[in-house]
């Protein structure tokens, strides 16, 4: 069992902090205050203002990114963008979940699955605000650490914008001190667009702090691709190493640090889904590779037995896929388990020089380089086994040729602009599977490339009970967002990427 630190990121010494703590008087003893203790984890915000509690505030800022982005061992926006589009189906009876995986959300007034993550992301930007204000007030000079947290303030802008709808409220209150509701200043809603270069400023501001902050390029990146940018996307990733991975960092130690993909799979709430959605029109709308019987807009995430989605049916996580499956909560839905988190302990990539690369491959498509976009999507695939070793540490393959070595034959050129967006979509989505960027891209293949919705999301007849499935492409904001007088949620459209 790997060992977990108290930290929850890759904190740098704050200077002074040490020197200052031994600096402290040292009281008389007083034995009755031996059992006056306060509980830290209800100390109110105030009392936080003093340079003992600036890591606290980091690292609180970075937990609470990894539980909005991924989930506290329970459903977040890696779930949730999960089942709204390819990558998973419901395997229970929750409404919330069902509504999501057939793209008619609930009105926000009787709550969707997303809503914990939008709060979470929310408090995520708060908290990592505050942090900053603070490393600012005691340790003005350490700029590592002032860039850090406005990379995680920045990634809440990122998805959210990937994820919601283009009509997002984004209040503040003060960044030290008491938190009073009637300092509250409601902010004006943005568009997706505004968004997008919200978390571009922010990352930019990071990397002025920190030039060697590689959470920042690739988030700049991952910006600037959903905004079309396609040249500064691919110049803001350039000098991140392919190897490089930074992760949501999990562990068995308590619930709220559980791997989240690991616990919703384990008890039978989610499966891995394969080619969900209803009948493909033309040949465009066909991933490169799919046989022309292909009946769904959804990726074979599990009938390409790729080694980067490697699967098992059995909960124990011991059999191959031959082996049939297991069933979810609802056991007449047949569960496929996700051996990229086969346990608790399990680590997900958030940013990664992986998907640096597929921004350097997307931008060279975009510029006309036929011939280096599929060097550089062929150059990853020959070096899957290794970089899956750093990727995926905690992988464990039941695909072929295991128990051999990964392996994956070149791409060829499918021939058409269309053909070849599509492909570059299918490796970012078997690479970067179930690491919260599907939602994003399907959006941005209606927003940018001009794919009808019902060609890139699931459509048609639902998979499961019958119905079909909706027009939803974004996800809708909470209804607590109501008690804000500037927001109109009769203009957040889920319909609208």
């Amino acid at each position: 069992m790997k060992t977990v630190n108290f930290r929850w990121g890759g904190l740098r010494p704050l200077p002074g902090l040490l020197a200052a703590a031994l600096a402290l008087p040292i009281a008389a003893c007083n034995t009755d205050e031996l059992v006056d203790v306060n509980d830290p984890a209800r100390l109110p915000p105030e009392a936080l203002d003093n340079p003992g509690a600036v890591p606290s505030l980091i690292n609180g800022a970075i937990r609470q990114l990894y539980i909005g982005y991924g989930g506290a061992g329970d459903d977040a926006y890696i779930s949730a963008s999960g089942v709204f589009t390819d990558e998973l189906h419901y395997g229970d009876t929750f409404t919330t979940r069902r509504a999501l995986d057939i793209r008619t959300q609930q009105n926000p007034a009787l709550g969707n699955v997303q809503d914990a993550a939008f709060n979470r992301l929310q408090q995520t930007r708060l908290n990592a605000r505050r942090a900053y204000a603070a490393v600012q007030k005691y340790f003005p000079e350490d700029a590592a650490n002032k860039s850090l947290m406005r990379t995680v303030e920045a990634y809440t802008y990122v998805t959210i914008a990937e994820g919601w709808c283009g009509y997002v409220p984004f209040s503040t209150v003060p960044e030290s001190g008491p938190i009073d509701p009637t300092q509250i200043e409601h902010g004006t809603p943005l568009s997706t667009a505004q968004m997008f270069a919200a978390a571009v400023t922010r990352f930019n501001e990071a990397l002025a702090l920190d030039p060697t902050n590689r959470l920042a390029a690739v988030g700049k990146g991952r910006a600037l691709l959903n905004a079309g940018d396609y040249a500064g996307a691919a110049a803001a990733v350039a000098a991140v190493p392919t190897t490089y991975v930074y992760f949501l960092e999990h562990s068995v130690n308590t619930g709220s640090q559980n791997n989240p993909v690991y616990s919703l799979q384990s008890n039978g709430r989610y499966s891995i889904a394969n080619d969900e959605g209803g009948p493909i029109t033309t040949a465009a709308e066909r991933p490169s590779g799919s046989a022309a019987t292909d009946n769904g807009e959804g990726l074979n995430f599990r009938s390409d037995l790729d080694p980067r989605i490697p699967f098992t049916g059995d909960p124990a996580r011991i059999k191959l896929p031959s082996a049939g499956p297991g069933v979810c909560f609802s056991s007449s839905v047949p569960c496929w388990y996700d051996n990229n988190n086969p346990n608790q302990n399990a680590d997900i990539p958030l940013a990664s020089g992986i998907e640096a690369r597929l921004i350097q491959a997307e931008a060279q498509l975009n510029a006309g380089d036929v011939a280096g976009w599929l060097a550089t999507l062929n150059t990853l695939r020959a070096s899957v086994a290794s970089l899956l070793g750093v990727y995926r540490p905690d992988q464990i393959q039941t695909l072929p040729p295991s128990p051999g070595v990964p392996s994956l034959a070149p791409l060829t050129d499918p021939g058409t602009f269309q053909s070849r967006v599509l492909l570059t979509m299918k490796e970012r989505a078997f690479w970067m599977y179930l690491t919260g960027h599907r939602l994003g891209d399907l959006r941005r293949l209606v927003r940018n490339y001009g794919f009808a919705q019902d060609a890139v999301f699931p459509s048609g007849a639902f998979w499961r009970s019958g119905g079909t499935y909706g027009t939803d492409v974004a996800l809708l904001v909470p209804f607590n967002e109501q008690n804000n007088p500037n927001f109109n949620a009769d203009l957040c459209k889920a319909n609208v990427a």
